[in-house]
């Protein structure tokens, strides 16, 4: 069952990824050349994921020189790329893949009680990406402030023909997931789709209480498999 798992994003095919209009030779801004690297496309069996990223937040997971998104890499065993920026778009897409392969027990990650152990590498460097886009707002809301119930929110692009998965029949699906997680989990309508994604996409958006929407991402997964 673990390795039939695909994540929300699964890549039909190489060509999946190639966006009308975008400068071939790649804008990579001024973080260097360290973030670069493996920029090849997703195997058809691969686990992909696409999430949003403001763009001003985009150097929280770089890092200088690209030393932050090459411990990520690193750690997670997960290829993870940074779009081009789109003109008239103020968020940038990272794609994050591995194979399909669950993690080990003794090599997964550090969990809390509360949390659900990650499918893949890919979904493991989802959660870690997913943290270093949120950090700064988190810090901020907590700053001298004992309210800990900070809002934060996920942007996924998923293929439009998985979206279904996560609606289910009547909307069953997505209801039991509001349900079990406690979030806002919405598929915003087409006016709401950034320039950076494809014709193809859907934007999935979820909203949850800090502590535990990293959980919300890993059900999202889950009914998208």
């Amino acid at each position: 069952m673990e390795g039939d798992r695909r994540g929300a994003l699964k890549s039909r095919s190489s060509t999946q990824f190639k966006k009308k209009g975008t400068n071939k030779k790649g804008n990579w801004g001024d973080f260097g050349e360290e973030f670069r690297e493996n920029t090849q496309v997703p195997n058809p069996s691969d686990t992909v994921y696409r999430i949003l990223c403001p763009s001003r937040k985009i150097g929280s997971v770089i890092g200088k020189g690209g030393g932050i998104i090459k411990a990520l890499r690193e750690k997670t065993r997960s290829k993870i790329t940074v779009s081009d920026s789109i003109p008239g778009s103020d968020e940038r897409v990272i794609m994050i893949y591995s194979p399909p392969d669950k993690i080990p027990k003794k090599e997964s990650v550090e969990e809390d009680e509360e949390s659900m152990p990650p499918l893949c590498p890919a979904q493991d460097a989802l959660m870690k990406v997913h943290d270093r886009i949120i950090e700064e707002d988190l810090s901020v809301g907590t700053e001298g402030d004992e309210d800990k119930n900070s809002v934060v929110t996920a942007r996924l692009l998923v293929p439009n023909n998985m979206v279904g998965c996560l609606l289910g029949k009547g909307g069953d699906v997505i209801q039991r997931l509001r349900s079990e997680t406690g979030a806002s989990i919405r598929v915003l309508p087409a006016e709401h789709l950034p320039t950076c994604a494809l014709s193809t996409d859907e934007l999935v958006q979820c909203r949850r209480l800090e502590s535990s929407c990293s959980c919300t991402l890993r059900a999202l997964d889950m009914s998208l498999c």
